[in-house]
């Protein structure tokens, strides 16, 4: 079971010793050979105030520039935006004189052109977290920030907000909290245009819910939204879990904490035009690496989970040497999904990959040699034919990248 998964700089600390065990193995298998381009758009730098450690992916607007949030940089991390040409500007620096710190998950956009995230911790309230518990913020177009929310407000709310929001045609922001509410494993929560929070459900650590959702929500066309929590369950393996537009909740997967299925998962979901669901987890799957899921929906509510792809911790199978999906898969124009793993790869620092139509796993990329960047986190986008997304570290100044890839 993993232990604080959610925040990348202890999670690479906690693995890091088991890559080592697996290097002698890895290193001698190799990937299939592709056609595949990988760019390095950006490299974070490492002086003190640079925005560093990108940790929640980037979105796009229709004049082709990426927004993202980085952990480090100004005092407690920063918004930034990557022009078409490779020029990065900082739209806010966190300083946490209110508005929080280290903003984390993937951002959003409102048809007005603000852009919405949350700061997983810092902010006006101390309730049970002494560095704060967290923020959700809004940038207009013309740079201004506003704090929308501040978490921990009382002994029932969440704190800790990680996966970012996703907002419905009225305005409201929806998202999900690691920790806090009456149980302490987190909450799903609603906020007006005017600030105002309901809190939509409250986690509870029993095996009849979920606990700890950690990845952001997405939203269907009927205002109903989905997610997942890295733990608990039935089985203790997480869970999928729907809020309906009329505020009810219900689990529509429990996964079992135990290769064959999925477990453990950390990242948004994707829905397709069908209403299928689909998803990653960071263990699980065949060969106990995580896995790419896809969930169906049946006959009087039902679901049924299939799994897509499974990765490797262990070398053996060249196309599953890759493991531990941190971020959502995304479609392409024909169908094809694509994603990337943590760790794995020829240097053991990720991977990017396909799963065509066909059901066919392909590696595209392994990160991590020659100023590459290194430990993909984040949610990935697919825009005008190209795969893109953020490396938590490895560069040229090792502080991270925004890197392309051209299938």
């Amino acid at each position: 079971m993993k232990n604080a998964p959610r925040f990348p700089a202890l999670r690479i600390l906690i693995l890091a010793l088991g890559l080592f065990a697996f290097l002698a193995l890895i290193v001698n298998v190799a990937l299939p050979a592709s056609a595949q381009t990988e760019t390095v758009l950006y490299n974070f730098c490492a002086q003190s105030g640079c925005p560093g450690l990108p940790d929640g992916g980037v979105i796009a607007d229709p004049e082709g520039n990426l927004y993202g949030v980085t952990y480090t940089g100004g005092v407690g991390g920063t918004v930034f935006k990557l022009t078409p040409v490779g020029e990065l500007s900082v739209l806010d620096s966190f300083d946490d004189s209110h508005q929080g710190v280290a903003p984390e998950g993937q951002l959003a956009f409102d048809q007005q052109g603000n852009v919405y995230g949350t700061a997983a911790e810092g902010g006006t309230n101390r309730y049970l977290v002494t560095a704060g518990d967290g923020t959700l913020f809004k940038l207009s177009p013309d740079g201004t920030e506003t704090d929308l929310y501040n978490f921990g407000a009382n002994s029932s709310d969440g704190i800790t907000p990680t996966g970012g929001v996703v907002i419905d045609a009225d305005g409201n922001l929806y998202g999900v909290t690691y920790r806090g509410g009456a149980y302490h494993v987190g909450t799903i929560f609603r906020l007006s245009p005017e600030g105002v929070e309901t809190i939509l459900h409250t986690l509870v650590h029993n095996k009849t819910d979920g606990s700890n959702p950690s990845a952001g929500l997405i939203m269907d066309s009927h205002s109903n939204v989905y997610g997942t929590t890295e733990s608990g369950g039935l089985y203790g393996g997480g869970t999928v879990f729907e809020v309906t537009a009329q505020g009810s909740y219900r689990i529509l997967h429990n996964f079992a904490a135990y290769p064959g299925d999925a477990s453990f998962p950390e990242a948004s979901l994707t829905l397709d035009s069908q209403g299928n669901l689909y998803g990653t987890t960071g263990y699980g799957g065949t060969y106990g690496g995580g896995a790419v899921f896809k969930m169906i929906p049946g006959a009087n509510g039902s679901w049924n989970e299939i799994i897509l792809g499974s990765f490797n911790r262990f070398a053996g199978q060249p196309n599953n040497s890759c493991w531990d999906p941190t971020s959502d898969v995304v479609f392409d124009a024909q169908g094809n999904l694509y994603g990337t793993t943590m760790f794995g790869g020829l240097w053991v620092n990720g991977c990017a990959y396909e799963i065509n139509s066909a059901g066919e796993l392909t590696i595209l990329h392994a990160f991590g040699k020659d100023h590459d960047g290194a430990q993909p986190f984040g949610n990935v986008l697919f825009y005008q034919g190209n795969l893109y997304g953020t490396t938590y570290v490895g560069g040229a100044y090792d502080n991270g990248t925004v890197f392309k890839i051209t299938p």
